[in-house]
């Protein structure tokens, strides 16, 4: 039978106190601050790079009682801050591994003196008033106390410490009720000083951020923190403010200036990257990190882990950085992949039914450095946008409708053709493109024609009268109300209400003259390029290259253009990426100097890649996505020897060695074009390079079209 002080303790976890904060809010006010529930395995992947390895480094090679007694007494003023505390999970966590180092003091001295023996009476150099936390929710600041009492307790019961747990300490002086980033004075949060900081701070992409926070508060903090890019994500706010209030990690305090965060997966990525990480790696490392998993509590969120020191000085620093990511559990650990204790299983049931079972499994990789992509291999966040790239401008996003009403099914369309045939047009997604490529549904698009010009065409004309304008007038009447920053833009919108919210100019002028274009889908794992009739219109999720030869979709079918889109894109959810035209295409270096000769057999392997995946799709349900799933088992296949082939016609091109680094060769390339731009050399832009002779024979005629 257990006896009822034990069943007592293992009821009263600090952990469930999180449970208990994330449930008792609302859901949009645990979307508004992005607030989650953070499991004790998830925290101590934090806690045990930050806070306890430098210390049992310290204290397992301390070789004199003096040196113990300073660490013992360094302790004392040890202090740990969590600027999102929530419950204070973190912080709690932190204690108990604090007072366990603790005792392992007093063991070590026991070892090298007599004098003091393990059964002696032990001064608690670790107290709760050690520790700091802020939170925006002032119901959060009080269990966190209460967290960092019970803490306490069992810490004493655990290991048997002689110390009283009573009085309880106060803790209003450590725990802040507050807004982390602004005060109430709309200055910049002072935190406390601190020799560590660790936390989970807020989830909320940036394009959510105005939303959920409202416009008044979004520009408030990007008025104090001006150094933190517009489009970075909430949490990167956290990680550069904690950054700068770290004091450095120096020979005569190795143990100061250490900082542990989980984020969006999005901070190893595009300006979330460039407004944290890239500036933390200026002046510190990286010592630890996971570059990716599913968050271990309700919020169906994917982060990263990163664990850093304030310092670039070798000596106080780990020999060896650790990696840790998700891996398929059905795979053989890959060559070099830790076998002994690499593979840890994470498991999270679903709860209440809401989600799926979230367990996975991840290993880890000892490494010399992880950059600020959060990976060991080549970095490439270096990279130059490139002139050349850009004018003109080739890569697009698909055009935005913003209104249902503009979209028509088959029998709708129909009978307004051919009447309206050059304003109602095919439309495709990046879904329907990835599937069977069929056209299932159409547009009307009268680009930039003015209202006089879109009444000619009465049917369509009158189809948008009736189902567009109700939508754009009730849209407008929305953001007229206080608190919207969206007013002036519906109001625009409303003054052409029957073109598209965002017609894509730039992109009409772009494909005209072209009878097709290529196209991927915006949001894929890989991109998967098809070429498509210039008669349909692309979707918002179709990324557009305004290009119709068979070289152009070589390279852009390439291994070279998918690594560096692997790398430079940003993420949407754990397997899949968003394409950034930004990052990746404006970034992306085209060879150089390829002969006619080399820009044929890149444009032939390109046909052949089409012809298989062409063949299988007529076999194979579930059109491209189901065909390059097959990419991903093992076994001869005739689309991956295709694949191989352009990929071998395409590094012969770029005159790149494949027994070397592909991304540091696509690097070198970038920088070198971008210096001979500086100096007012020629370059090779996208596309056919000029003086190729007959350039119309790399035109072939199979796309996407309307009759697929």
């Amino acid at each position: 039978m257990i006896p009822p002080h034990a069943l007592s303790e293992a009821l009263v976890r600090p952990e469930i106190l999180g449970v208990l904060l994330e449930h008792s809010m609302e859901q949009c006010e645990r979307h508004a601050s992005g607030a989650h529930f953070t499991s004790p395995v998830d925290i101590m992947k934090i806690v045990g790079p930050t806070i306890v390895e430098p210390w049992r480094t310290q204290i397992e090679t301390a070789a004199s009682v003096r040196r113990l007694n300073e660490l013992l007494h360094r302790m004392h003023d040890f202090t740990v801050l969590d600027p999102a505390c929530g419950s204070g999970n973190f912080l709690y966590i932190a204690y108990r591994e604090l007072k366990r180092l603790e005792a392992r003091i007093f063991e070590r001295l026991a070892e090298l003196s007599k004098k003091n023996a393990p059964e002696q009476r032990r001064f608690g150099f670790v107290t709760a008033r050690n520790f700091y936390g802020i939170d925006i929710n002032a119901f959060a600041v009080e269990l966190a106390k209460v967290t960092m009492m019970i803490a306490r307790k069992l810490a004493l019961d655990e290991l048997h410490i002689s110390e009283h747990a009573l009085p309880l300490d106060n803790l209003d002086a450590n725990f802040t009720a507050g807004d982390a980033l602004i005060d109430e004075a709309g200055n910049p949060r002072a935190w406390p000083p601190a020799d560590a900081i660790i936390g989970n701070p807020p989830y909320l992409g940036a394009k959510r951020l105005k939303p959920e926070r409202g416009p008044d508060y979004v520009n408030a903090i990007r008025k104090l923190y001006p150094e933190v890019p517009a489009m970075a994500d909430y949490c990167v706010y956290w990680f550069r403010k904690a950054h700068d209030h770290l004091r450095p990690c120096t020979p005569d305090d190795p143990l100061t200036g250490r900082a542990g965060l989980v984020g969006t997966q999005n901070v190893r990525n595009n300006q979330s990257r460039v407004g944290g990480l890239d500036y933390v790696v200026k002046t510190g490392t990286i010592v630890e990190a996971v570059d990716n998993q599913p968050w271990s509590g309700e919020a169906n969120v994917h982060v990263s882990i990163v664990n850093w020191v304030k310092t670039r000085d070798a000596k106080l620093l780990p020999a060896r950085r650790r990696l840790w990511h998700k891996v398929d559990a059905s795979l053989p650990l890959l060559e070099g992949t830790a076998e002994s204790g690499g593979r840890k299983t994470a498991i999270t049931p679903g709860k209440r039914g809401k989600r799926k079972d979230k367990s996975f499994e991840v290993a880890f990789r000892d490494c010399v450095y992880i950059n600020s992509s959060l990976s060991d291999e080549a970095d490439v966040s270096a990279k130059r946008p490139l002139d050349c790239n850009t004018t003109p401008k080739r890569c697009f996003q698909g055009k935005i409708p913003g209104y249902g009403g503009f979209v028509l099914d088959g029998a709708t369309a129909k009978p307004m053709l051919p009447e309206c045939e050059r304003v109602v047009v095919p439309y495709l997604t990046g879904r329907e493109l990835l599937g069977d490529s069929r056209i299932r549904r159409w547009v009307i698009d009268f680009g930039s024609r003015d209202l006089l010009e879109a009444s000619c065409f009465a049917a369509a004309f009158e189809h948008c009268r009736k189902h567009v304008l109700p939508q754009v007038k009730r849209k407008y009447a929305e953001a007229a109300q206080p608190g919207s920053d969206m007013a002036c833009a519906r109001k625009e919108h409303l003054d052409r209400w029957w073109q598209f919210w965002n017609r894509r100019d730039e992109l009409t002028a772009a494909l005209d003259g072209l009878s097709r274009y290529i196209g991927c889908s915006r949001v894929t794992r890989r991109p998967v390029m098809a070429f498509i009739s210039s008669r349909i219109c692309p979707s918002d999720l179709i990324q557009v290259f305004a290009f119709d030869d068979d070289y152009s979709f070589g390279i852009l079918q390439s291994v070279p253009h998918f690594e560096w889109f692997r790398k430079s894109s940003r993420l949407k959810i754990e397997s899949d990426v968003r394409y950034s035209v930004r990052s990746v295409f404006n970034t992306f270096p085209w060879p150089q100097s390829a002969t006619a000769k080399e820009i044929r057999a890149v444009a032939e392997a390109g046909r052949e890649v089409r012809r298989v995946r062409d063949e299988a799709v007529k076999k194979l349900r579930g059109g491209l996505r189901a065909v390059y799933r097959t990419l991903e088992l093992p076994g001869k296949n005739p689309l991956k020897d295709a694949h191989a082939a352009l990929d071998a016609a395409v590094l012969t091109a770029y005159g790149f060695s494949p027994k070397k680094n592909l991304l540091a060769q696509l690097l070198g390339l970038n920088l070198e074009v971008a210096r001979r731009i500086d100096a007012l050399q020629s370059v090779t832009a996208p596309g056919i390079p000029p003086g190729y002779p007959n350039p119309s024979r790399l035109v072939a005629a199979d796309c996407i079209c309307a009759e697929t």
